[in-house]
C-alpha cells in the first residue's frame, strides 16, 4: 500500500513539472488533428482530390441555380460525409 501512494505521489509531482502546451500550441494540434481527420474522411470517400469545403451550407445562395459541377458535387457530397470532421476543421481554424 505505501508502495502504491509513493508511485502515484511521484506520478503527480512529475507531471506537475511537466511544461505545459501553450494555448496557441494546443490550438496547432487542434488544427493539425482536424485536418488530418478532413484528409483521412476525403479519401476514405473516394474524394481526396477535392478541395475542403469553408462551410458547411448544403444550400448555398452563391450557387443556387447554377449546373451542378464535379467540384460542386464532392464539395455537397463531403459536407454530408465528412461532417463531423468538417466542423471540427473549421471550429479549429476559427480564432479563438
Amino acid at each position: 500500500m505505501r508502495y502504491a501512494r509513493s508511485l502515484l505521489l511521484g506520478v503527480l509531482v512529475v507531471s506537475g513539472c511537466s511544461p505545459s502546451e501553450t494555448p496557441q500550441q494546443q490550438a496547432a494540434a487542434r488544427l493539425a488533428k482536424a485536418e488530418a481527420a478532413m484528409d483521412e474522411c476525403k479519401r476514405s470517400v473516394g474524394l481526396g482530390d477535392v478541395a475542403t469545403p469553408a462551410g458547411v451550407v448544403l444550400d448555398d445562395p452563391a450557387t443556387r441555380g447554377q449546373e451542378m459541377t464535379t467540384e460542386m458535387a464532392g464539395q455537397l457530397r463531403l459536407k454530408i460525409q465528412c461532417r463531423l470532421q468538417l466542423d471540427e476543421l473549421l471550429a479549429a481554424r476559427r480564432p479563438q
